[in-house]
């Protein structure tokens, strides 16, 4: 019996799904790599039972907090009124949900809040460094194969933390003080990913595989 879940990787998930297996044989095999086994469970779990394994903390609560004060500081270093994107779209393939659309430029635009001075990359190097390693370069082909466009920019951004997010022994000074006396124009560091065709076929190559896995555990559950 064909079963009804149909498995869609968000673009937030994508770098943990474009690894490939180290053999020539697991390849051939059709092979997901570990780490890509363990997003698809999680996209199954979720599916079958509304599990989030994620709920967020400080970190992504600070980002949740000042997204609209983020998106303003990255209109403001573009001289544009940028607005929240609302719209989720979605392919057979991915789904996803950017933070900015520009259309008239053809641009998506991510925000990323920094949580202190320590952890937000004043530096170019710095800023391309953490975009990969995050896995961010592959959210954003996502995006930009969702919405059609040839480039996508993060924005780095930093603000003072709110003080109901400080913890034991965070002091306001380290949190908000110290933030607050660095000019606002220097507290946002900017990434440009240009759409590149080969990651976006690897990306469809990828989750086509992950489907197959998918496929798999729903069966175990719903026949």
């Amino acid at each position: 019996m064909q079963h009804l879940y149909q498995m869609k990787a968000r673009c937030s998930m994508l770098h943990r799904l474009i690894g490939e297996p180290k053999t020539k044989a697991e390849r051939e095999a059709g092979k997901i790599t570990d780490t890509a086994k363990s997003a698809v469970r999680e996209i199954a779990k979720f599916d079958l039972f509304g599990w989030q394994q994620f709920e967020g903390n400080k970190f992504t609560e600070k980002g949740l907090m000042l997204e609209n004060e983020a998106i303003k500081l990255s209109g403001l270093k573009r001289g544009l009124p940028l607005k929240k994107n609302s719209e989720r779209r979605e392919n057979d393939w991915i789904t996803g949900e950017c933070d900015i659309y520009v259309p008239t430029r053809k641009l998506i635009i991510d925000t990323k809040c920094s949580f202190d001075i320590g952890t937000h990359p004043f530096f170019a190097d710095e800023a391309e460094e953490k975009a990969k390693k995050a896995g961010y370069d592959i959210q954003m082909q996502g995006y930009m194969w969702l919405w059609d466009c040839e480039e996508a920019q993060i924005d780095f951004v930093l603000f003072p933390t709110p003080e109901e997010l400080l913890g034991y022994g965070q002091s306001a000074e380290r949190y908000i003080d110290l933030v607050e006396q660095i000019p606002q124009h220097q507290r946002i560091t900017t990434v440009t990913i240009k759409r590149d065709e080969q990651i976006i076929e690897k990306i469809q190559e990828r989750v086509k595989v992950a489907k197959a896995y998918y496929d798999e555990l729903i069966k175990q559950m719903v026949s």
